[in-house]
């Protein structure tokens, strides 16, 4: 059965400054151009000279620049108007956090839009052309994911995984949302579960949190829900979905506890921070 329905009503330059984007990121192994083609080997196609190239271009034939030079755009104009070098600018470190994240560090949460909608669809019927019936192990039924860039396969290996133990798989067991065509709540831009490449799930013991449902604001200081940190079952879900290309929302100083997306640029072996 697809699940469809989700919880929220709507809910590399690595030069940035920490102001901007809280934290100063470390050096990649890979430049930011380069983690973005291996992460997403169907997208792209073959260019001569990819690593010295800062333009990519889709098999399609769309070109991309990496860097549109947005940089002095504060924090909220620029979640609204990321480019590929704002995408990849946060370090996400693998990993359970032992701190809340800093103010406005949100590693994966700014998204180069036209990069996603081009890569999943820009229509809900172009979308669901690329979604799967994913077989969810720890409840027996199935998700709608999106089939691209080995994201349904994916997923499929964090639910075999997390289905083994019972303190794991009750923890996923009720899944709230895969895709669904929407906005975020308060913003412009489509949510990743728009695309069929994220996932939410209804957590046990309070530990579901959503910065908007908090009485936060983009712009203000949002109190971190401490308590979701020492979780040790949560703690081992996440390094489950990180180990195979996942973000997590609770990484997020505007965080989203309940929310997986699949994001191998962030992630992937070769260009995890």
């Amino acid at each position: 059965m697809f699940i469809f329905l989700s919880i929220r009503t709507s809910a590399v330059g690595l030069a940035f400054t920490a102001l901007v984007l809280g934290a100063a990121a470390p050096a990649l192994a890979l430049s930011g151009p380069e983690c973005l083609r291996q992460a997403y080997p169907e997208f792209w196609a073959p260019q001569v000279n990819a690593a010295a190239d800062q333009t990519l271009v889709s098999v399609t034939g769309q070109r991309f620049e990496f860097d549109e030079h947005k940089d002095h755009l504060p924090h909220a104009p620029l979640l609204n108007q990321a480019d590929l070098k704002t995408q990849m600018a946060q370090p996400y470190a693998a990993g359970f956090p032992a701190t809340p994240p800093l103010r406005n560090q949100d590693p994966g949460r700014m998204r180069a839009q036209p990069f996603f909608l081009a890569l999943y669809g820009a229509t809900p019927t172009e979308v669901q052309r690329h979604l799967v019936a994913v077989p969810w192990a720890p409840n027996g039924r199935s998700l709608a994911f999106t089939r691209l860039n080995g994201a349904a396969q994916a997923l499929e290996r964090v639910g075999l995984t997390l289905a083994q133990e019972e303190s794991t798989a009750a923890y996923v067991r009720q899944p709230a949302g895969s895709f669904y065509w929407r906005g975020i709540a308060g913003a412009p831009h489509l949510s990743v579960h728009a695309f069929g490449a994220a996932v939410d799930f209804t957590l046990p013991h309070g530990l579901g949190r959503y910065w908007q449902w908090s009485g936060c604001t983009e712009e203000g200081a949002c109190p971190y829900p401490a308590a979701v940190l020492k979780d040790p079952a949560l703690q081992r879900v996440v390094t489950v979905f990180e180990q195979e290309g996942f973000i997590w929302g609770g990484k997020w100083a505007h965080f989203d506890t309940v929310h997986f997306e699949y994001r191998p640029e962030l992630v992937g072996p070769a260009c995890s921070r």
